[in-house]
């Protein structure tokens, strides 16, 4: 099998400003940016014609790449944990035919999201079928979860049973408007360490 150098040359859109962004969130968004205007070494990938354990590594190393872009926002602990739970998501034994690598647009959405509502807890990381990293909170059988899609949007879904009743809520907002979109249903009871599981 011969090996190919491919250069990703193609320019991304570039997105516009977030409306109230924090001065940090504009600075990561600023750093996530000129990762994806400039040609680096992360750019160019190797990669063998239809070798899955090439295209699951160049995914990885993007995604990396890009998390340690906002590394100092991110804390040491915190950041080793993210890895792990990447590397499990792309491992190869585990890993489903016909399911996609995970998007660097998803994980720089993900990135954004959580720098933005900075929550306590850490969440579970899935992938869904299409590349979308998938991040969960379980508290007390409740459940958020939160897709994150490309060009800054998410999509998210809670249950939760009140008086034994349960309770379904689902909506689709850009990153900037996640926490506000959350806010009616107190997402402190799933971010904050005080009620872990």
């Amino acid at each position: 099998m011969t090996t190919n150098l491919v250069s990703q040359s193609r320019q991304p859109e570039l997105l516009p400003p977030l409306t109230n962004e924090s001065r940090d969130v504009s600075e990561i968004r600023r750093r996530v940016e000129s990762l994806q205007n400039s040609l680096s070494p992360g750019a160019i990938t190797v990669t063998k014609q239809d070798d899955l354990a090439h295209q699951l590594f160049d995914a990885l190393a993007q995604a990396k790449i890009l998390a340690s872009q906002v590394a100092m926002h991110l804390g040491t602990a915190w950041r080793h944990k993210l890895f792990q739970q990447l590397d499990s998501l792309h491992d190869i034994a585990e890993w489903e035919a016909g399911d996609e690598p995970l998007l660097r647009e998803s994980f720089a959405t993900f990135l954004r999201a959580i720098l933005s509502i900075n929550p306590k807890r850490r969440p579970g990381l899935g992938l869904s079928q299409a590349g979308h990293l998938v991040a969960a909170w379980m508290t007390n059988g409740d459940r958020l979860t939160i897709e994150f899609l490309a060009h800054d949007r998410v999509r998210w879904v809670l249950s939760r049973c009140r008086h034994d009743v349960p309770e379904r809520f689902a909506a689709e907002t850009r990153v900037d408007l996640l926490a506000e979109s959350l806010a009616a249903y107190n997402p402190d009871y799933w971010f904050s360490n005080a009620q872990k599981e």
